[in-house]
């Protein structure tokens, strides 16, 4: 299987330019390519892949990613539009990895290649990758099932009250975030304000809401978009 390496050297070879040109086109800082080129860092991200795709949208995202199927989109130096490309005709790499909607979701935090990618259109226009949803903590705004597409978020600070996608070593939930009263935390909550009826936990919320301390997270994705069952 060919590694980042490989990869990288193939397309800077195909481009004919060296690698702080090609850095400075797809809008990354040097060392990210130079980190991926020399074999420190094993794979492509799907944030540089995306990146690549907007700048050099000849090559084929699957292959950037997981490095199977062919280099280049088949006919796209020379063939005009067949009808093939869907809304903006961009594709983003899609992890079938698990987002929890809910509390009880405990989910190894592994690197994993993703299992193909979304053509998509303007529902997920802004969004790097796309991942789907477990559990129902967030119905109906996010049912179990749907595909959320996602960004990278790299502010200081959250918007409260938006709905973000927030990593800790050991789990990873979509969640709804505040900042709790001494600003030390994320307040998550949940849309699902549905209550038991009946036993010892009557009139409690079946998500209540929880708080993860600002040191645990260690990435904040900002959800993009959003794809129900119903019309995938």
């Amino acid at each position: 299987m060919l590694t980042g390496q490989n990869k990288i050297n193939l397309i800077l070879d195909h481009v004919g330019i060296k690698a702080p040109t090609f850095a400075k086109h797809v809008g990354v800082k040097y060392q990210r390519i130079l980190d991926i080129q020399n074999g420190k860092v094993k794979n492509i991200s799907a944030e540089v892949a995306s990146r690549i795709i907007d700048a050099y949208p000849q090559f084929n995202i699957e292959w950037l990613l997981t490095g199977e199927g062919e280099m280049l989109k088949n006919g796209i130096a020379h063939e005009p539009d067949n009808g093939t490309t869907i809304g903006s005709g961009r594709v983003i790499p899609y992890y079938d990895a698990e987002v929890a909607a809910g509390t009880e979701y405990g989910m190894e935090m592994m690197q994993t290649a993703p299992v193909g990618v979304i053509e998509i259109g303007g529902l997920l226009k802004d969004s790097e990758f796309a991942m789907r949803v477990y559990g129902n903590s967030m119905v109906p705004n996010y049912p179990a099932g749907c595909v959320i597409g996602l960004r990278q978020y790299n502010e200081h600070f959250i918007e409260p009250g938006t709905v973000y996608v927030i990593e800790t070593e050991e789990n990873r939930f979509l969640k709804r975030l505040y900042y709790s009263k001494d600003k030390k935390a994320f307040r998550c909550m949940s849309d699902n304000h549905m209550k038991h009826e009946n036993g010892p936990m009557e009139g409690e919320y079946f998500y209540p809401e929880f708080e993860i301390p600002f040191e645990d997270v260690r990435r904040l994705l900002r959800v993009t978009g959003v794809i129900k069952r119903n019309i995938l």
